[in-house]
């Protein structure tokens, strides 16, 4: 009856032990003759399990026999069944390498990440930026690993020496002052200069000042040029803003510098003058641009008003959630203000009150079409604007950019005059929608406008661009016929002999404009320093402008002790130093100087 039961051994004395039913289950070991099936094993030697190298599928232990594995090929892998033991002794490699890749990589993924928490701890307990991480310390840490380690560790870049003695014939500058956050005025100049073939632009200096005085900007720049350059006739340009202490007449710091160098040219920022151009709107709009700047601002200053509407347009499904506020001073705030207005105009009509003035002019039809006019209009002057700024522009390019907006403002007063806005999209896209006919007055007014704007880019940039036909050699010397005045006798015999050549002519289409004229200063020495003079000055002072967003953001209040000068450059510096001879030629100095001295 009870024949299940296991007896007891013989010399047994372990009484207490309780008897099983269950044989003990074998484990089976792994045999080199396997992987003729594809099946290595997974290294466990207490209880291998068969590891399929082609797959990398695991099976039990109980499948380590041949026909299990037989099996699995059979019916996984039915293309493989006649394969050699050689093609499987080379898959059983390629996975053995692939896993030792991940297991180090596994690793190493362990320690970056270890290292990233520790880099970004520190970051915060400096109060430094949060993207100083990856701005300064990777940066840092692979030039470490490639000259303490080898090259080979990091890709290798190659860096453009700049010693302390770049030369050149001539150069120009660009200037502008304003305050920073302690309330010191800061003169910044930038400077172009040609150096090895090339036109390089670089901040000259920064240094506080004590008065805005022409006297005082015209003091501090000289001091610092005459370090640099004693000859100040090799400064072939200036360029600034209108500011009255810089261009005055009689006692400003360019009047100054005209009777140290008469051949410098002046050039008042192309930008700033774009600018002072739109200043000019008929009353009707004006008052139109006032009342959409209030109606931004009835909403953006009250932070609770101004996530409502965030939350109303969200609901709204709108694109953008947020009204953009108005600043004077900004070139392209005016444009961007009103055509982020015109696209939310339904949403902010919907979230002012119903009796609301603001309201009300949502409403009105001849509001909104003075409204999306102003936005097409303000938004071409934007894209003019944005195309002035940037480096290396000569005059050419703007009067260029300059003279075909003003062609673009005389079809769009002839189109208007008939009648037709395609031009202006919101403008003409509210019309459809509203299935309105434009009025008159609104007509008039739009005609007006453009011919103010018009008007004015001939008061401000007119006289530049007549003068500047005596030049057109410059841009193309190859043409039958050229204005001959405004030229010396000797650069005009080698500008004839320069029209005739074929090969040169080939050269000139295939290079940029200043870089063809440096290319033929040893044939053409004449009449290429005369084309360098004139293209080497700046057109605006953008530089400067980025330059003081720059200071903005390295001296703040809490970094209100902070000297400009030597952190400035190395942030808006375009060039880089050869670190190698820097410390080859200043051993015993932890900040050698980094200027430009300007020989002939």
């Amino acid at each position: 009856m009870q024949r299940w039961r296991l007896k007891r051994k013989a010399g047994d004395s372990s009484g207490d032990s309780t008897p099983t039913s269950k044989r003990a289950a074998k484990t089976r070991r792994y045999k080199p003759t396997y992987l003729s099936f594809g099946f290595t094993h997974d290294g466990d030697e207490s209880e291998p399990r068969p590891l399929c190298v082609v797959c990398n599928e695991r099976l039990g232990n109980g499948s380590m026999r041949p026909n299990m594995l037989l099996r699995h090929l059979r019916g996984r892998h039915p293309d493989l069944t006649e394969k050699p033991l050689v093609f499987f002794e080379r898959k059983l490699t390629e996975m053995t390498i692939a896993q030792t890749k991940l297991t180090k990589f596994t690793k190493l993924s362990e320690k970056v990440m270890l290292a990233s928490y520790q880099i970004s701890w520190r970051i915060a307990k400096c109060g430094m930026a949060h993207t100083a991480g990856e701005n300064l310390v990777l940066p840092a840490i692979k030039d470490a690993v490639s000259i303490v380690l080898n090259e080979k560790y990091v890709k290798e870049i190659e860096s453009i020496p700049l010693s302390n003695d770049t030369r050149s014939t001539f150069f120009a500058i660009q200037l502008d002052e304003s305050t920073d956050v302690e309330g010191l005025c800061q003169l910044l100049v930038y400077v172009r200069y040609i150096h090895e073939d090339a036109a390089h632009e670089d901040l000259l200096f920064c240094e506080p000042i004590t008065r805005g005085t022409g006297q005082t900007i015209f003091d501090g720049i000289d001091s610092y040029v005459k370090k640099k350059c004693p000859d100040w006739t090799k400064c072939v340009g200036v360029s600034t803003d209108g500011a009255r202490a810089i261009c005055g007449k009689t006692n400003s710091a360019i009047s100054r510098i005209r009777r140290v160098s008469p051949g410098a040219l002046f050039t008042h920022c192309c930008i700033h003058r774009d600018a002072l151009v739109s200043k000019k709107i008929p009353d009707g709009l004006r008052q139109v641009l006032d009342s959409a700047i209030k109606i931004v601002n009835s909403i953006k200053t009250k932070p609770l008003q101004s996530r409502l509407f965030a939350k109303l347009c969200e609901e709204m499904g709108s694109q953008h959630e947020k009204l953009l506020f108005h600043t004077e001073v900004r070139w392209l705030s005016r444009g961007r203000v009103l055509a982020r207005l015109v696209e939310l105009r339904k949403e902010v009509t919907a979230f002012l009150d119903e009796d609301d003035e603001f309201a009300t002019n949502l409403k009105d039809e001849t509001f909104l079409l003075r409204l999306t006019y102003l936005s097409d209009m303000f938004t071409k002057l934007n894209n003019l604007n944005l195309f002035l700024q940037g480096a290396c522009k000569d005059i050419f390019d703007v009067h260029d950019k300059i003279a075909g907006f003003m062609k673009r403002l005389s079809l769009w007063e002839s189109n208007a005059c008939d009648g037709s806005f395609g031009c202006f999209e919101a403008f003409q896209a509210y019309v459809l929608e509203a299935a309105i006919k434009v009025p008159s007055r609104v007509k008039n007014e739009t005609i007006e406008h453009l011919q103010n704007l018009r008007s004015s880019f001939e008061t401000y940039f007119g006289n530049e661009m007549e003068a500047c036909k005596q030049r057109n050699w410059i841009v193309n010397p190859f043409v039958d016929e050229f204005v001959r005045t405004g030229i010396s006798a000797d650069a005009l015999e080698e500008l004839l002999d320069l029209s005739t050549n074929r090969t040169l002519a080939a050269k000139f289409k295939e290079n940029e404009r200043f870089s063809f004229w440096l290319s033929i200063r040893d044939s053409h020495p004449i009449l290429s320093k005369e084309a360098l003079r004139f293209l080497l000055p700046f057109t605006s002072s953008y530089l400067c402008e980025t330059g003081f967003s720059a200071m903005v953001g390295l001296k703040t209040e809490t970094r209100n002790r902070l000297v400009l000068s030597d952190s400035l450059r190395l942030k808006v510096t375009a060039l880089e130093i050869n670190v190698e001879e820097v410390i080859r030629k200043y051993q015993k100095q932890a900040h050698p100087s980094h200027g430009h001295q300007i020989v002939q």
